[in-house]
C-alpha cells in the first residue's frame, strides 16, 4: 500500500526530450515494484526512509538524498525498508536527447545512482509538475521547462562513469536489444543465441550471472511486463494484448500473467482504471 500523487501523460507526441509521467509517493514498509522493465528512462529520488534498489547482480542500499536511474527496457527490482519506508519522487521521461542527457550527468545502468543536496527544490519542481495537468501545449512547454530544471540540478555534479564491462556484458545489452524488438513475434531462445553469435547454454549461464534469470523468465517478464502496460493504457481485447505480446494462445498468456500479477488480465485492468494511474 502508499499514498500517491500521480500525472500520466500518454499521447505526447515525440521530442528530444518528454515528461511521459511524474508522481510522489510516500510508501507502507516493504513495498515494492517488480522485478519488471519499463519502456521509458525513470529517476527516483528519496525525500525520507530508505530501501534497496537491484539491478542485474547489484543490489544497493539507499536513503534520504540519493536516487537512482532505470534504464528502458532493463530488469530491475526495488523495496522499501521494513522500518524506515521511503517516501520517494519520481519523473518518466523519453526523446531523441535523454541518452545524451544522462550520459552527461554520468548516469547508466553501470552507473545508476547519485546523490542531490537539493531535495527541497526537486519536490518543488515535481509539485509544480504535478500542478500543470492540463493536455495544453502550454502546459506541456511548462512541463518541459521544469523537467529541464530538474536534470540541470543533477547535472550541477556530474558522476564519474565507469568503463562498461567488455565481453559478456556486450552480449547481454544485444540480447536485451533482440529482445525488445521481437517480443511480440513467435522467437525462441535459440534466435537470441543466433543473433550474437554464442552457444545457447552459454548465453544461459551470462543471463543468470548478470540478471538472475534465465533468457525464457526474462522473455516472459519483458512480455508480460508489456501486456500490463497495454492493459493499463489502452481498450485492446485481451486476446488482441496476448497477441500483440508474443502470446498465440490467450489462454496460456492468462495463465502465466495470472502466475506473475497473482491475478487474472481483467481483474488487473479494473483494478488499474479504479486507480486511474500509469505504471510508475
Amino acid at each position: 500500500m502508499e499514498q500517491a500523487k500521480v500525472l500520466t501523460f500518454l499521447n505526447v507526441e515525440d521530442s528530444g526530450l518528454m515528461l511521459k509521467f511524474c508522481g510522489h509517493s510516500t510508501t507502507a514498509p516493504l513495498h515494492s515494484f517488480g522485478p519488471a522493465v519499463r519502456p521509458h528512462y525513470l529517476i527516483h529520488f528519496i525525500l525520507k526512509g530508505k530501501g534497496i534498489f537491484r539491478v542485474g547482480e547489484k543490489t544497493y542500499r539507499l536513503k534520504s538524498g540519493q536516487g537512482f536511474l532505470i534504464e528502458p527496457d532493463v530488469l530491475t527490482f526495488y523495496q522499501a525498508d521494513e522500518k524506515e519506508p521511503w517516501e520517494y519522487l519520481w519523473v518518466g521521461l523519453n526523446g531523441s536527447s535523454v541518452s545524451n542527457i544522462m550520459n552527461q550527468i554520468g548516469l547508466s545502468c553501470e552507473q545508476p545512482i547519485f546523490q542531490c543536496g537539493e531535495s527541497e527544490e526537486l519536490y518543488r519542481l515535481v509539485d509544480e509538475m504535478l500542478a500543470y495537468s492540463k493536455s495544453s501545449f502550454s502546459s506541456e512547454l511548462k512541463r518541459t521547462g521544469l523537467l529541464y530544471q530538474f536534470l540541470s540540478i543533477l547535472a550541477q555534479n556530474p558522476i564519474d562513469t565507469l568503463s562498461q564491462t567488455a565481453g559478456e556484458y556486450i552480449y547481454i545489452k544485444r540480447s536485451i536489444e533482440y529482445i525488445k524488438n521481437n517480443y511480440w513475434d513467435n522467437m525462441h531462445i535459440y534466435d537470441i543465441a543466433n543473433y550474437i553469435n554464442i552457444d545457447r547454454s552459454y548465453l544461459y549461464l551470462l543471463f543468470e550471472k548478470y540478471l538472475n534469470r534465465s533468457p525464457s523468465e526474462y522473455l516472459a517478464l519483458f512480455r508480460l511486463t508489456r501486456a500490463s502496460e497495454l492493459l493499463s493504457t489502452t481498450t485492446l481485447s485481451i486476446e488482441s494484448i496476448s497477441m500483440s505480446c508474443g502470446y498465440s494462445d490467450p489462454a496460456t498468456f492468462s495463465k502465466a500473467f495470472k502466475r506473475l500479477m497473482k491475478m487474472s488480465p481483467s481483474t488487473y485492468r479494473k483494478q488499474q482504471n479504479s486507480k486511474g494511474i500509469f505504471i510508475k
